[in-house]
């Protein structure tokens, strides 16, 4: 990855975080101007710097976006709640794209459709009443006649028009039909280039040639008539395309990801392609060959039908209607496993020279009132559209009945075609409440009969339903070409809208010219590898620092140089405060905010209270508090799970909230505060608290306590339990809770940074739980001991004080060690027993022991060692590899003389 493109991607990051935070806030200050002129501001930004790359669909959205909250600073549009869910939706792809291209993975096929799905939406909030392009408004086929009312009605089938088809060459669609059975995908591709594609440096002729898996493409003109030449505005582009393709829809959808907004692909039934064509007019049909053929068809006498087919098309001549369809059943007789419906229907088809209506074919024979018809033959997937509303579907059904009155009226088959239309049209009159127009219907259908015309049906259609698009003409049926076309796409501006206003004019003098914003910085990005390379190289440097009072103390005691000694040892004071300053330093670098993980609830309360139907009132204090890099990243899970917990298990509806006297809406508060060296995190709520009681009932029906400890344990004890692994009070398993493993995990992951968690909670006011974390975990303060002539460290943070106790003052209870400190009895523990070491702890002159008092979340313990040590600074490394399993150890430390300390993990020891 270049450095370019991951400054953006880290740019990108923070824009995106920064949108989020200002549509939090801005749902509490709608009618903020400065804060819809930052959020403004933020888009264009990301849109412009998102143009320096190859990520069409990523600026695509950005631009519907700016759009959007142009309108809204110029108040053109009102914040909504719908705008934000749409914004916060757009930005949640933004980063999936963003993710994407930092692990280096190409997007799929999807990627360009939603983000034509999410402009669409965007700019839909801009206009609501214009068409956005998300919609498909081109004729479509009639549906096929809608079955008795006690069957279901069959799925509307969306395939190219017969009259589509029609254009490509009998040839060709022979050639695709025997691609067909080879369970090849064939696919229709209605391609419309933008008015002004040209201005943007695209070749609509070419990226039509080079589709892949391109059979057969044509052209045909956009607009009818023709302009005249002097009017021809040949720099916008009025020709539209149609691409019969083999291949998949993703390899299609990927050729055209730049222009996904202007393109519809759909699957094409085999069946689709078998439209005879040609002369009708060549000399008579012959009963006797449909009479024989159906008779075959009856009995299923493949050999026979093949034979008589066979026989006609010799005896026909090549251009006739008649022969083009016997080709056709000749294709039919040669599949595998012959469809004999398909066959009777091309059959009938040459009696009435009509072109088989294959699309109700085909919607006949997949609905669910006939389970034992046999499918045709298909080489894609049928998109199966779902119910349109009536205006919709009243629409697509005129545009067809015109498609077929705008033929040549010299077709043989003019009358049943006249028929057809009536036959069509009768149902849209009763559908739309113009019944009695049901007379002037017939008397046009009968005009057009006896004077062999479209023109009075067409007439009466107009008057209607008036038609309010002007019609397309078939310009070239040459190399290249197209079907109906689509709906005109939205022009794209030939400038960037952000730097003039509405009319113009320039809007923002610092718009456009980012550099004039950063003229002098305050802060530099640095990559996290060269801090953490610090880290380590001052690491080293205090392993080296420590290694200096070892010297000084070999020349004093080996060597007998005390003078030499004490000039190492003002030295080693000058280094170790350069060293603690540096380490300062670098630590202070490495700290962020816990804003870092603050900023992540405002959304997150948002969208979960609003999926729960909870009121919630998210307060956030503290977050400038700050500690380590790693301290805060190691946070994020817990406490999102606990806010989570907090709004599912904590906070009540409005209505019980009310009844039981509190306000119907809920707080939920986080607060961060810094401790000495510690960062405490407080998670609290007013809601139902946790009840003890049924913590009891419910840990004991789980088999994670016996029936003596359900009699005596305290009410604390009973709300700690919630921190047991499969624990869980929810009655449901849910997205949010409800599958046991999630307190147990989040004091796991606190314990891995050398934090506590305390929970407290009375029932019917709330609950509180308390975070302690320290604030770095780069450096570690240990204290040295000795055990069986080995040296360990603990962390400082974890030791109480260090004492020494008289043999005599050891008692044993219940084979147990105690003994009496300032008035309590506090337990005793061997080291060398817990360790595993064959000796017994040592006592002094004194026969006293070395005890180490520590402290293990809210008991007091004292641990039996040798002897006692100095503490020391130590950079502290986890164990890796077979060590990695040895719970008893934190990690391991370089000390200054060359030796390796082990640090105790306390915790997991006791």
């Amino acid at each position: 990855m270049n450095e370019l493109l991951a400054q953006f991607l880290s740019e990108a990051r923070d824009a995106l975080e920064g949108i989020g935070q200002t549509l939090m806030e801005l749902e509490h200050a709608p009618q903020d101007v400065e804060l819809m002129t930052q959020l403004f501001r933020l888009v264009h930004t990301l849109k412009g710097n998102s143009g320096l790359f190859d990520f069409p669909e990523m600026t695509r959205v950005l631009h519907a976006g700016e759009d959007l909250m142009d309108a809204v600073r110029h108040e053109r549009v009102g914040y909504s709640e719908t705008l934000a869910d749409r914004l916060l939706e757009a930005m949640d792809f933004i980063g999936r794209l963003c993710d994407g291209v930092e692990a280096e993975q190409p997007p799929d096929s999807s990627v360009a459709a939603e983000a034509v799905r999410l402009a669409a939406g965007l700019r839909q909030l801009v206009t609501p009443d214009s068409n956005t392009g998300a919609h498909d408004t081109r004729p479509q086929p009639a549906p096929a006649p809608a079955p008795a009312a006690s069957k279901p009605a069959a799925p509307t089938l969306i395939v190219p028009t017969a009259t589509e088809l029609l254009r490509i060459p009998e040839a060709i669609r022979l050639q695709a039909w025997r691609h067909a059975q080879n369970a090849e995908h064939l696919l229709w591709v209605r391609y419309q280039p933008a008015e002004e594609c040209f201005f943007q440096g695209e070749d609509p002729l070419h990226q039509a040639k080079l589709t892949p898996g391109l059979l057969w493409g044509g052209m045909q003109a956009r607009t009818q008539p023709w302009p005249a030449l002097a009017d021809l505005d040949a720099y916008r582009c009025e020709l539209d395309f149609g691409l019969l393709v083999l291949g998949h829809r993703s390899e299609v959808e990927t050729h055209f990801r730049y222009v996904p907004e202007q393109i519809e692909i759909l699957g094409i039934p085999a069946l689709c392609l078998a439209l005879p064509q040609g002369d009708p007019n060549g000399g008579p049909v012959y009963d006797d060959f449909v009479t024989d053929a159906l008779q075959f068809v009856q009995t299923h006498d493949m050999a026979g039908l093949v034979r008589t087919v066979r026989l006609m098309l010799e005896l026909s001549n090549s251009g006739l209607w008649l022969a083009s369809a016997l080709r056709w059943l000749q294709a039919l007789l040669q599949v595998p496993t012959a469809d004999w419906a398909a066959i009777e229907t091309l059959v009938l088809s040459v009696r009435t020279l009509q072109v088989p209506d294959w699309v109700a074919f085909l919607q006949t024979a997949t609905a669910p009132e006939a389970p034992n018809s046999t499918p045709a033959p298909t080489a894609a997937p049928i998109a199966v559209a779902a119910p349109l509303p009536i205006q919709e579907a009243l629409n697509a059904v005129l545009a067809v009945q015109r498609e077929i009155l705008a033929l040549p009226d010299e077709d043989a088959w003019l009358t049943g075609r006249l028929k057809a239309v009536a036959a069509s049209l009768a149902p849209c009159l009763h559908a739309t409440g113009r019944a009695a127009q049901c007379p002037a219907l017939e008397a046009a259908t009968q005009a057009a009969l006896q004077t062999n015309s479209a023109a009075p049906l067409a007439a009466w259609l107009e008057s209607v339903f008036p038609q309010t698009e002007t019609a397309t003409a078939l310009v070239a049926n040459s190399a290249i070409a197209s079907p109906t076309p689509p709906p005109a796409p939205e022009s794209i501006p030939l400038s960037d809208p952000a730097e003039h206003g509405e009319h113009g004019e320039p809007s923002d003098p610092k718009m456009g010219r980012r550099s004039d914003d950063h003229l002098s910085p305050k802060s530099l990005k640095v990559d996290q590898v060269k801090v953490d390379r610090l880290m380590n190289l001052i690491g080293e440097m205090v392993v080296a620092k420590n290694a200096i009072p070892y010297l000084a103390n070999r020349a004093e005691n080996q060597y007998g140089v005390r003078e030499l000694a004490r000039e190492i040892k003002a030295q080693y004071a000058v280094i170790n405060r350069i060293s603690e300053e540096m380490q300062d330093a670098i630590m202070q670098v490495r700290m962020m905010p816990v804003s870092f993980i603050f900023q992540r609830f405002p959304r997150l309360v948002r969208d979960t209270s609003r999926r729960l139907g909870k009121d919630i009132n998210l307060v956030l204090e503290g977050q400038d508090t700050a500690a380590d890099k790693n301290i805060i990243e190691a946070m994020g899970d817990p406490l999102i799970h606990l806010v989570r917990n907090s709004i599912d298990h904590g906070l009540e509806l409005p209505e019980v909230r009310t009844a039981a006297g509190k306000p119907a809406q809920g707080t939920l508060k986080i607060v961060a505060r810094q401790e000495a060296d510690r960062v405490v995190i407080e998670i609290s709520d007013d809601g139902k608290g946790i009840d003890p009681e049924l913590m009891k009932r419910k840990a004991y029906d789980k088999g994670l306590i016996d029936e003596a400890t359900l009699e005596r344990i305290t009410d604390q004890e009973a709300i700690n339990l919630i921190f047991l692994a499969g624990f869980s009070t929810a009655e449901v398993v849910s997205e949010l809770s409800g599958r046991g493993v999630g307190m147990d995990v989040v004091r796991t992951a606190i314990n891995r940074v050398h934090g506590t968690i305390t929970l407290e909670s009375v029932r019917g006011q709330g609950t509180r739980i308390r975070l302690s974390l320290p604030l770095s975990m780069a450096v570690t303060n240990v204290m040295t001991i000795e055990a069986d002539a080995q040296i360990f460290g603990v962390p400082i943070d974890m030791v109480v004080e260090t004492v020494r106790v008289p043999r005599l003052a050891v008692r044993e209870i219940k084979q147990g060690m105690v003994t009496v400190l300032r008035g309590r009895v506090v337990p005793l523990k061997s080291l060398h027993r817990l360790l595993g070491l064959a000796a017994p702890p040592l006592t002094n002159s004194n026969n006293e022991y070395a005890v180490l008092v520590v402290r293990v979340g809210h008991e007091t313990l004292g641990l039996l060692v040798d002897n006692f040590h100095e503490t020391a600074d130590i950079i502290l490394k986890p164990l890796s590899g077979v060590l990695a399993g040895l719970g008893m150890y934190s990690g391991s430390a370089l000390m200054g003389d060359g030796s390796v300390l082990m640090v105790l993990n306390i915790k997991e020891i006791l």
